[in-house]
């Protein structure tokens, strides 16, 4: 990989033609196996650079910024057709929703995580400007780039907005695409698991060339890449997952009021100690089995029905068998770039990209229940004798009971996702005529992203409910009727009286104007000093057009023997509303490179990095940031840097507008010794701690039923509610970074090739926009942190959610945006890199050795929900997804890479590791993780290479716990698919 200060060399275009970042975050230095080619005239016309970390040009490379640069041999080492499978690979990413995120799932993106912080605080770019968001919340899908252009990856984390404004509070990830590509390749790709599954494809047409001799240059690429499929039941460690009290059998949970004789329940079941108040499932024979332990419970068979069949355990459906590992993809990308010199004065430049691609997740058969459930009159003719025997030993014998329902008829819920995404930008750019080396560069940009997604498996409500209310149990209003106790066996003319299928619209878009100059000042007894400003104009529109099934909302009614029908007339995927948000902001720019001391003693070069931005934004009005970092060379062998920044960012459309959607956030599993599942179920670790009589009593304040000696919950979910707030204001971030880099100055041949850096961060965000979790509230509300010490039903966590007065169980958590209070994340990345020539170490002459080493150790990463509330450290933890994020946070993770070249051959190995973590929720141990990959090179001639890999090599299965973010594990932060292979061939003319 690349030495410490080496870093891709850009074009220089101008301050708009690369939106450059200061940071005052550390990362590593340099990440690339080998030196991507430099563009042509990057390499011979230019005389200054523009590198990520600055928008001011210059002779040298000095950044105060710790770059990570990954180049495009890094990432066909992968053999992946995504490139976000190498990025979240650096100890700088969280890895976030990927390839294998089926739930939660953002419609097949690939979306990237700096620091943990969010993928909305992460900017990127492509070529030095914004690339268009693919969601309301700002995050970008990588997907969309043209990978077979891109030449490296240059990242800087840390905040950044002083010099690119909103979005980059965590950092900048620069896609670095060559739009001066000279020749014509061709390049192919397949892989495939040693499981026989998941196969990828990729292809590509690249050609390019100068025009009107030297004057210009265009680009012309083209490349379509194919994903399979896996389900998690192609995996051991996945097949049974995804547990749910919500079956195809159906159940009941009796209303808390009107509860079955409780001696009945002990004789139907030939003992005691099984609680009224639990679920009741019902077998296909018309006898029942209660949840609680799996009592009396008579199997259908298959892995769906018998994944959860433990005696002494609750029951739970198994929803995750069919659920996708891998997420299928089929995508093609066009990129066209050009450049033309008019003059010196006027250079015009333009490119576009088009991107359609599709993808789909799936989920098990849609669900119904608590919330979303049903009523079941006590005259529904499907009634079995076994239930009406105990529905007649109730106080009022007439009423309705409550239905929870699974309908496999419909098959899974599958969400196909049509992507079309294009952008333009189009330029001019060149000298200032009259000024000694100022230049500058006029361009205007347009996004446009198109989304259609369509979903199957849908169930409406109203017409199960007028199936069960019909005196003949449905039969007038489909064939056959519905007869919801055990499996249904629905009709095809009840499939499609109860059916629905859905579409969603989405178009967003962005437009940028910008302005900018720069130029030498003046100089200094220390050298010149480089100024650079700019206005820019950026605008950001999003529209949301549910299918209107989805938005409908039916009035919530009263039955004449108690119970409540309407709400979401869809059960199945979440009811939502529609969308549509516009926001704005101008903004000026300012930046200088002040040289403070030169050629003295311990200072070979001291120079100050000064940056200053004010945005005004139409919804929270004007916002400065700025930073100040500072350059010192102390000699050719040591350099220090660091610095700090203040940087921020406004809400985001759907951050502020997003309408109130019903949701089913996860809470864990019960445990006695964990912090997972209702805290007021009896078997928790807060109802047999220390403090369980005040747990209890906060339990019964909430509602009767969960006080209840008896009350248990055995779902992993619970109904609740997400939206936006309007009143948000913006997050502030101050950043710091302090690090050294290292070169040594030995001429041995040993060490000649060997440089360092070490670089220490901290980030600390305030007015976080974000949801307290349900997760969070539960803890917070019966004080899992000490979040609520005197157990008071008026705690501000306690007020987030309610529970139903008849079952006891969570409803309407509010999972609303709010500035909350404060998230925090520091830590040290180190790198080496040691190059060595084998012939002039004394060896055999048997080529070259690479050896790059990247660690990332996590000092803290702590989040405080409200002010004046603990601040929970998540260091080397691991927990459920919260608010559509994967929260693994490893002390220490690191990327390490051996590469070996000799002639027309060359041999690679990687390691990469995932330290161990505890599952915050359960307080399962997961041990720490390593995967070794290898790979190969061969240039068959000068235009012809052959590259093969080998990934997961000893096919080491992922970590796994209770419940687990998705598949029972973090299919984002380990290596869910086992051994791979891929093999390529490119041929260059």
């Amino acid at each position: 990989m690349s030495p410490t200060l080496n870093a891709r060399l850009m074009r220089s275009t101008g301050l708009g033609a690369s939106l450059m970042m200061a940071v005052a975050v550390s990362a590593t230095a340099a990440a690339a196996q080998t030196e991507p080619p430099a563009s042509p005239e990057s390499s011979t016309q230019l005389d200054e650079i523009i590198v990520t970390g600055s928008r001011i040009a210059r002779k040298d490379y000095n950044s105060t910024s710790p770059i990570v640069t990954v180049g495009k041999e890094d990432f066909q080492a992968t053999g992946s057709v995504t490139i976000d499978s190498l990025i979240t690979d650096l100890p700088q990413f969280v890895p976030s929703v990927n390839s294998t995120s089926n739930n939660p799932s953002n419609g097949g993106q690939a979306n990237i995580d700096l620091r943990g912080l969010g993928t909305q605080r992460t900017l990127v770019l492509m070529n030095g400007r914004r690339v268009i968001p693919s969601n309301p919340n700002g995050t970008v899908d990588i997907n969309i780039l043209p990978t077979p252009l891109i030449r490296s990856v240059e990242v800087i984390s840390g905040g950044a907005s002083a010099t690119y404004g909103s979005d980059a509070l965590a950092g900048v990830a620069n896609f670095i695409i060559d739009d001066r590509f000279d020749g014509v390749q061709i390049d192919a790709q397949y892989g495939v698991t040693d499981r026989g599954d998941g196969e990828t494809e990729s292809y590509s047409v690249t050609v390019g060339g100068d025009i009107d001799g030297d004057r210009g240059n265009a680009v012309l690429s083209a490349s379509r890449s194919t994903r399979q499929l896996i389900y998690n039941a192609n995996r051991d460690f996945s097949a049974i997952s995804g547990p749910s009290g919500t079956s195809p059998l159906g159940s009941t949970v009796f209303d808390a009021n009107n509860l079955p004789n409780q001696t009945a329940i002990n004789t139907y079941f030939g003992r005691a100690g099984i609680a009224a108040t639990g679920g009741f499932g019902f077998n296909n024979d018309g006898s029942l089995f209660a949840y609680q332990g799996t009592r009396n419970y008579k199997s259908p068979g298959g892995i769906d029905f018998d994944g959860y069949a433990n005696p002494g355990s609750d029951y739970a459906y198994n929803t995750g068998a069919l659920n996708y590992l891998q997420l299928p993809l089929e995508r093609w990308n066009l990129f066209s770039a050009l450049n033309y010199r008019i003059s010196d004065a006027v250079k015009v430049y333009g490119s576009l990209l088009l991107t359609d691609y599709q993808s789909a997740n799936e989920l098990a058969a849609s669900p119904a229940a608590s919330s979303t459930g049903f009523r079941v009159p006590v005259t529904n003719p499907f009634i079995p004798a076994d239930l009406a025997a105990l529905l007649a030993t109730r106080a009022n014998r007439g009423a309705s009971f409550r239905l929870d329902k699974r309908f496999n008829d419909l098959g899974g819920r599958r969400a196909a996702e049509d992507y079309t995404v294009y952008q333009g930008t189009f330029g001019v750019r060149g000298d200032l005529v009259g000024l000694q080396d100022w230049t500058y560069d006029v361009y205007g940009q347009y996004g446009r992203s198109e989304r259609t997604t369509t979903q199957s498996g849908n169930v409406s409500r109203s017409a199960v409910q007028a199936l069960l209310d019909a005196a003949d149990g449905g039969a007038s209003l489909c064939t056959g009727g519905f007869d919801p106790f055990g499996q249904s066996n629905l009709s095809p003319a009840c499939i499609a009286y109860i059916g629905r299928t859905t579409v969603n619209n989405t178009v967003q878009e962005q437009t940028v104007l910008e302005a900018s100059l720069q130029g030498g000042l003046f100089n200094l007894p220390a050298g010149e000093v480089r100024f650079a400003s700019g206005l820019q104009y950026r605008g950001d529109n999003f529209d949301f057009r549910p299918d209107a099934s989805l938005a409908r909302i039916n009035p919530v009614v009263t039955r004449p023997d108690g119970g409540t029908t309407g709400g979401s007339e869809i059960a199945g995927f979440n009811p939502q509303q529609p969308l549509t948000g516009t926001t704005y902001s101008v903004e000026a720019f300012i930046e200088a490179i002040v040289p403070i001391l030169r050629d003295l003693p311990f200072v070979k070069s001291l120079e100050l990095n000064l940056g200053y931005r004010y945005a005004d934004y139409d919804t929270v009005g004007g916002a400065p940031s700025y930073k100040a970092e500072v350059n010192w060379i102390v000699s050719d062998a040591l350099r220090l840097r660091g610095g700090i920044q203040h940087a921020v960012r406004a809400p985001s459309i759907g951050e502020l507008f997003q309408p109130l959607n019903t949701n089913f956030p996860s809470i864990g599993g019960v445990s006695a010794t964990g912090l997972g599942g209702d805290p007021c179920d009896t078997r928790s670790s807060y109802r047999t701690g220390p403090n369980a009589a005040k747990v209890a009593a906060l339990c019964s304040a909430q509602a009767a039923a969960a006080g209840s000696p008896n009350f248990i919950y055995t779902n992993n979910q619970v109904p609740g509610f997400a939206g936006g707030n309007p009143d948000l204001t913006e997050e502030v971030a101050d950043s710091f970074t302090a690090g050294l880099v290292v070169t040594s100055p030995f001429r041995s041949a040993w060490t000649s090739g060997l440089s360092a850096s070490l670089d220490y961060y901290s980030i600390e965000i305030e007015d976080v926009i974000g949801a307290v979790s349900a997760s969070a509230m539960l803890q917070g509300c019966f004080n899992a942190q000490g979040q609520n010490p005197t157990y008071d039903q008026s705690n501000g966590y306690c007020q987030l959610f309610r529970r139903d007065p008849l079952s006891g169980s969570v409803i309407d958590a509010r999972e609303l945006n709010e500035n909350l209070a404060t998230l925090k994340t520091s830590g040290v990345d180190a790198q080496i890199d040691w190059r060595i020539n084998l012939a002039e170490v004394g060896l055999p002459a048997w080529g070259d050795l690479n050896l790059n080493v990247i660690v990332g150790w996590l000092g803290t990463r702590e989040r405080q929900d409200v002010p004046g509330g603990p601040e929970v450290d998540r260091v080397g933890t691991v927990d459920v997804v919260t608010a559509g994020q994967f929260n693994s946070f490893p002390e220490w993770k690191s990327l390490t890479s051996l590469n070996w070249s000799h002639g027309d051959f060359g041999l690679g190995l990687r390691w990469r590791y995932v330290d161990e973590m505890t599952a915050f929720t359960s307080g399962e141990v997961l041990n720490g993780t390593h995967y070794f990959d290898l790979n190969a090179q061969w240039s068959i001639t000068d235009a012809l290479t052959l590259r093969a890999t080998v990934n997961n090599v000893a096919d080491e299965q992922p970590q796994t716990w209770n419940p687990g973010a998705q598949a029972n594990t973090d299919p984002s932060t380990y290596d869910v698919l086992g051994r791979r292979f891929s093999v390529g061939l490119s041929a260059k003319f």
